[in-house]
């Protein structure tokens, strides 16, 4: 098991959900403090009903207890991984949900008891009939403030439509922006979104990467770092055309923050899991905060361990800009 944490002087980091740091006070209005939590989930999607209603259950209430150890540690926002209500995995029998069913409303009244915002993903089903791989954000009056259906389409490819919105929205002055998974391989997305207003990127993940957290980050790198001036031909979808993008220091060459995580291959021990004997490792781990020049805030230590892609928790400040007059 992992052994160290980062001594970064502006971010708390939890495996165990201990600060480095005094904690400043929670609500500190010059701040967001960010918990985004790399959690492992079960699948929705088999052809027994009731078996994915449990499962989705369950992931609720690992939902609930990472709000609660969050909060304890002056969390606003609490970020779970994508399609974290349902899990990551799409089959013909999935189990859709909608923004207004019980299980987001579920999350809407315990973002609105402790007064925080909560970002989470469902295989949605819409009130048109469509279906969606959806991030979202509910604010602390227990309401959707920003939505995501996710653009570059992987697994869900032939079970969800394609997004096309770059939506940007505010969470306690700070305008942020989403962008899911495989849609943070394109820096066009991410350029897409600051020039709509973001100040920072949002990026649940679900990957897996040799499930381990270095695969993960090295399958990454290209949003941390400086940039050196210089680009590269990339695609920008998964069938799209190549583009020129910057070849390494998207944050940098953006000039805004970042924060980036993953699902979780394993429980974690130290954070009360569930009874279960699922002990499958798929998914890799990781959790990233980028400064707009691209410096590392706070990581989730790197491991090329396949037993250390165990579920975490990071919190971090976000410096909150001042209003422009």
């Amino acid at each position: 098991m992992m052994k160290t944490l980062l001594p970064l002087a502006a971010c708390g980091t939890a495996l165990v959900v201990v600060p480095l740091v005094q904690a400043q006070p929670a609500r500190n209005p010059g701040v967001l403090r960010m918990a985004l939590v790399s959690m492992k989930s079960q699948y929705s999607d088999s052809p027994d009903a009731a078996a994915n209603r449990k499962n989705i259950q369950v992931n609720l209430d690992r939902h609930f207890y990472f709000i609660e150890k969050a909060v304890a540690q002056g969390a606003e926002f609490v970020g779970f991984p994508e399609l974290s209500i349902n899990g990551y995995k799409f089959s013909a029998n999935m189990t859709w949900l909608s923004l207004d069913g019980p299980e987001v409303q579920s999350l809407a009244r315990k973002a609105a008891e402790k007064k925080i915002y909560v970002a989470a993903g469902i295989a949605e089903l819409d009130a048109a009939g469509k279906k969606w791989n959806t991030h979202f954000v509910i604010g602390p009056d227990g309401k959707v403030v920003g939505w995501h259906h996710k653009i570059w389409l992987t697994a869900e490819r032939g079970h969800t439509g394609i997004g096309s919105h770059h939506n940007v929205f505010d969470v306690k002055g700070l305008r942020m922006g989403m962008a899911t998974c495989a849609d943070n391989t394109d820096y066009l997305n991410a350029k897409a979104l600051v020039d709509k207003g973001a100040q920072i990127i949002y990026g649940p993940h679900a990957n897996t990467t040799g499930s381990t957290l270095a695969g993960w980050y090295k399958f990454r790198a290209r949003w941390g770092g400086p940039w050196d001036g210089t680009f590269v031909k990339s695609k920008t979808s998964n069938d799209g055309p190549e583009a020129d993008m910057p070849s390494g220091g998207w944050m940098a060459q953006l000039k805004v923050y970042a924060a980036l995580h993953n699902h979780a291959g394993l429980y974690n021990p130290e954070f009360d899991p569930p009874a279960t004997n699922d002990t499958s490792n798929r998914f890799a781990g990781g959790a990233w905060f980028i400064a707009p020049d691209g410096t590392t805030l706070a990581q989730v230590p790197t491991s090329t361990r396949k037993e250390d892609s165990r579920e975490t928790l990071l919190l971090c400040d976000i410096p909150i800009p001042p209003r422009k007059p």
